[in-house]
């Protein structure tokens, strides 16, 4: 039977995907990788176009052998304006059915986000961006869902578009990652920060459309404005392949899939990790372009 709400819960995802459909023509913003949990973790200086809003669905597959629930991220990205975007997600969990044990139904964390691009204005010649990542575990999750901890993540990002090797970008991400206690039970990865730190990541980008290829170097540590003095190196290089029409029913939204890795060194030692993600972003500005349309009629 749980298998069966499985299979139902698939169902109506692609059904949702499917709905979402916009057939607006992809512009070489739309085309660009972006951010990718699991793959390619930092956040870029472009934001979305102008009046554009996004369905996001990020099921975690992996989990069917690897946890005894389903993580699905479900969000929305909206253009507020030419140089602003807002985001906004919500991480469900589900029982799959595949194991013995059940830890429920239920939602585990909530997310907020928001960037304001620059552009070349405040660094001729390079993009830059300033935003925040908010995180929020809520209800009952599994222990091995969440840390426990909120997260307040502002980041200043540059970018620069080598104009010599079309679709290679390098980029420089520098953040903070303020963490607070919360009385939901949680779980920290190994070689992960246990209180505040600070990030540097560079690395590069190259869009070769419908490939994406990605490296990021990242040093973290808490030893600025958290409770410890704990270092933390990673290198993470991922690939990412935008599927064609004929592999996603014909759909004109954007389904990615990739895969990543990640090698630690940390106070755990050298740690190791990876697998495949896949993401799939569908445009719903048409559902409140009618409804505005209604509302004018009446």
């Amino acid at each position: 039977m749980r298998f069966l709400h499985s299979l139902v819960l698939a169902f109506f995802l692609s059904a949702v995907a499917a709905s979402a459909e916009e057939a607006t023509p992809a512009s070489a913003r739309d085309t660009d990788i972006r951010k990718i949990e699991g793959i390619f973790g930092s956040d870029l200086p472009k934001t979305e176009r102008k009046g554009s809003v996004r369905l996001i669905l990020h099921p975690h597959f992996g989990d069917l052998t690897n946890r005894d629930y389903i993580r699905v991220l479900t969000g929305l990205r909206w253009g507020v304006n030419d140089h602003m975007e807002l985001t906004t997600g919500v991480e469900s969990y589900f029982d799959h059915g595949l194991k013995s044990t059940s830890p429920g139904t239920g939602v585990g964390d909530v997310r907020f986000g928001g960037k304001y691009s620059f552009r070349e204005k405040l660094i001729p010649g390079y993009d830059t961006s300033v935003g925040a990542n908010l995180y929020f575990p809520v209800g009952h999750p599994p222990v091995g869902m969440t840390n426990g901890h909120n997260s307040y993540s502002p980041y200043f990002v540059i970018g620069k578009k080598i104009v010599r090797y079309p679709g290679l970008t390098l980029f420089l991400n520098t953040g903070l990652d303020f963490l607070q206690k919360t009385n939901i039970p949680g779980s920290f990865e190994r070689n992960t920060p246990h209180s505040s730190s600070v990030s540097l990541t560079p690395g590069l980008v190259y869009d070769r459309y419908p490939f994406h290829y990605t490296l990021e170097f990242s040093y973290e540590t808490t030893s600025l404005i958290g409770k410890d003095n704990k270092q933390f190196f990673t290198i993470r290089p991922g690939v990412a392949w935008d599927l064609p029409p004929s592999l996603k029913f014909h759909s004109k939204g954007r389904v990615t899939i990739g895969a990543g890795i990640h090698v630690t060194s940390g106070p755990d030692g050298f740690s190791t990790g990876g697998g495949g993600k896949l993401r799939a972003e569908f445009g719903i500005s048409r559902w409140f372009r009618k409804d505005s349309k209604k509302n004018n009629d009446k």
